[in-house]
């Protein structure tokens, strides 16, 4: 009999000695206890994730139909498997028949045909501590004693545990691995975009600003049209001149035309062109800046006010590839990539009857966000020094910010986003007495702009400062709004909004209104969240 025993073991050690499968190898294994030693429908029992269940993750000689309906899986608080899970124990039922209690909690004998069935369970451990279960049944009369059945089913459990190890582990090394993969190959695109993004003249690397570069760059070597969605200030043409010299016609004309700048009468002919004599003052024949941009890209700043009459004319251009000059009869072919930028809602334009709707849909085929300034408080520290920079370059000054001032500048809501940012420096630095500009600088400069209300930006709140830190622990510096005192009862409605918003800080600013700087100031202010 010990013969057969060590012929079953070196037959399960030769399937160790193959490639990594663990299903394959222990359904081998389990294979092999039935064929060769009558230990049938073997199962390995595993505990499901925050569960008190165990499911059977590797079978021979069950039914398919009933692993999948799960009638083979047991609580692990009920039943012999369960108690070999909770104790470590062996669990041995010599005869099934005369245990109604172990009947009544499994199905075995669903697939007995009848007569005396064993059945034996034993711990599959690690460090002493069960990990599974490995159960088999024994079926017919046999002289074999169960302590030998037993000894072989712990040697197989030790193996089956050896490969469930081996098994976890290479699952826990890939996925670090993937993991590892990902950022890298994360790290590698942010290098890469802000490579791109900084050729372009676009500073900074906060994650609203890579979203925006991310998406330009992804179109870039298309030909859909842009959507350039954004604030004045906030960059629009550097975003659309980086869409062209990413694209394959980057050899091809840039031309970039402000629909806003230019008066309605004056704006078809800039556009489209003219013949000499089309219209009183046309001496000569004019090209249109559409024609100008055939082969390349046409930005459209500020499409939103384009007048009607021109956007009826600018979508045919766009459907059938052909302008047609002012006094001519004949259309001149065109190829050129389409990109628009605007800083007010399109679509409320649209449904007052402002802008065409054919027109929008023709337009609005990949529409960028471009994140205001307020959205980009970690930018702000590398704008300002860029800025800064430029003007001691212009100027041949050496101007520097004092460590309190850029506390001053990213608490500021910016109406006028990067380029309110330039002017405000370029005003502090030219009326300091001295070559270092401190936070009470950049608040006088600031103050001088607590009324402007930029059209179609966000538009500041009397009521609503802009705090950062002073030296004063009752009252906050503020600048660019009326002056306001944090207020104790304050503290109430901050909560109830971080509460509602899960304590996204972010988003709790938002709907009340205020800056996160603002925010995190009264937080940390009035103690909110201390114990």
């Amino acid at each position: 009999m010990m013969k057969r025993e060590l012929v079953v073991i070196l037959e399960m050690a030769k399937l160790l000695e193959k490639p990594l499968d663990a299903p394959r190898t222990i359904q081998g294994i389990l294979r092999l206890l039935s064929q060769l030693y009558g230990l049938n429908c073997g199962r390995v029992s595993l505990p499901e994730a925050n569960s008190q269940s165990l499911q059977v993750k590797y079978s021979y000689g069950l039914s398919v139909d009933d692993l999948k309906a799960g009638r083979f899986n047991v609580d692990i608080n009920q039943g012999v498997t369960g108690y070999v899970m909770r104790t470590g124990s062996i669990g041995l039922v010599p005869d099934v028949n005369d245990e109604p209690l172990f009947v009544r909690r499994i199905t075995e004998l669903s697939h007995h045909s009848g007569g005396r069935m064993a059945f034996i369970a034993v711990p599959i451990l690690e460090s002493g501590t069960p990990i599974g279960v490995l159960s088999v049944q024994r079926e017919g009369m046999h002289e074999r004693p169960f302590d030998e059945d037993i000894s072989l089913l712990r040697v197989a459990a030790a193996m089956i545990g050896q490969v469930l190890r081996i098994h976890q582990f290479v699952v826990d090394q890939t996925e670090h691995l993937v993991k590892e993969n990902q950022s890298l190959r994360h790290s590698i695109a942010v290098e890469g975009m802000l490579k791109q993004s900084l050729a372009h003249g676009i500073l900074g690397s906060s994650p609203a600003l890579m979203d925006a570069v991310r998406s330009t760059i992804q179109v870039a070597h298309s030909d859909a049209p842009v959507m350039l969605l954004g604030e004045s200030g906030t960059g629009k043409e550097k975003f659309a001149r980086m869409i062209h010299q990413q694209s394959d016609r980057r050899e091809k004309p840039f031309i970039c035309i402000n629909c806003a700048a230019i008066p309605a009468d004056l704006l078809e002919s800039e556009l489209f062109g003219h013949t000499k004599g089309a219209f009183t003052g046309a001496s000569q024949n004019k090209q249109g800046k559409i024609v100008q941009a055939d082969g390349g890209t046409l930005f459209l700043d500020e499409i939103g006010d384009m007048p009607l009459s021109l956007q009826a004319k600018l979508l045919r251009v766009l459907q059938e590839k052909k302008v047609d000059p002012i006094g001519s009869h004949d259309s001149v072919a065109v190829d050129f990539r389409v990109i628009t930028a605007t800083h007010v809602n399109l679509q409320a334009s649209v449904n007052q009857g402002a802008f065409r709707l054919d027109l929008f849909y023709r337009l609005h085929v990949v529409p960028v966000h471009l994140p205001p300034l307020r959205e980009r408080q970690e930018d702000i520290r590398q704008l300002a020094l860029h800025f800064l920079n430029e003007l001691n370059h212009h100027y041949e000054r050496n101007w520097s910010l004092a460590a309190d001032a850029f506390a001053v500048l990213e608490g500021f809501d910016w109406p006028g986003n990067i380029r309110q940012l330039q002017n405000v420096l370029e005003r502090a630095s030219l009326t300091s007495d001295q070559e270092l500009i401190d936070a009470d600088k950049l608040r006088q400069a600031l103050a001088s702009e607590s009324s402007i209300a930029i059209p179609g930006n966000r538009q500041p709140q009397a009521t609503a400062e802009v705090a950062a830190p002073g030296p004063s622990d009752n009252a906050p510096r503020q600048y660019g709004r009326s002056y306001n005192w944090v207020q104790e009862d304050e503290a109430d409605r901050i909560r109830a909004m971080l509460s509602q918003t899960n304590n996204n800080q972010s988003e709790a600013a938002r709907r009340l209104n205020i800056s996160l700087r603002q925010l995190r100031y009264r937080v940390d202010k009035l103690g909110i969240g201390r114990n």
